[in-house]
């Protein structure tokens, strides 16, 4: 199992760093989608920078707890947008990498936290 949530880890990981990138480089299909929002080049810069932060806190165990909660918020946002603007098939599929990073966070979380009596404790 370890090996599956590191595999699930580094894609989670690598498909935030790319999204973030693509907000970064204001690609013209994320502008015009984001635009309808609101969302102003600086800011969709920002969503990017956020994105690209939380896919590289993803890849060091020792920030993978903060990189599961950024990455999972902003594909939850994008998810949201989409529902908003009426892809219902799209924002579905977009809320399986939400799953994943909270599966992510979860186990991440469990295998930081063991419980021990000490020869105190009844």
């Amino acid at each position: 199992m370890k090996v599956a949530i590191t595999i699930v880890t580094l894609l989670i990981g690598l498909l935030s760093i790319a999204a973030g990138a693509a907000k970064i480089a204001l690609v013209p299909d994320e502008v015009r989608f984001l635009s309808q929002f609101g969302f102003t080049p600086a800011l969709i810069i920002t969503f990017g920078i956020t994105q690209v932060l939380g896919g590289v806190l993803l890849v060091f165990p020792a920030t993978r707890a903060y990189g599961s909660i950024v990455a999972g918020i902003a594909f939850a946002l994008s998810a949201l947008l989409l529902l908003i603007g009426g892809n219902l098939v799209f924002a579905g599929i977009s809320l399986v990498p939400v799953c994943l990073a909270g599966l992510i966070g979860y186990r991440n979380y469990a295998s930081q936290t063991t419980f021990s009596l000490s020869e105190g404790d009844t």
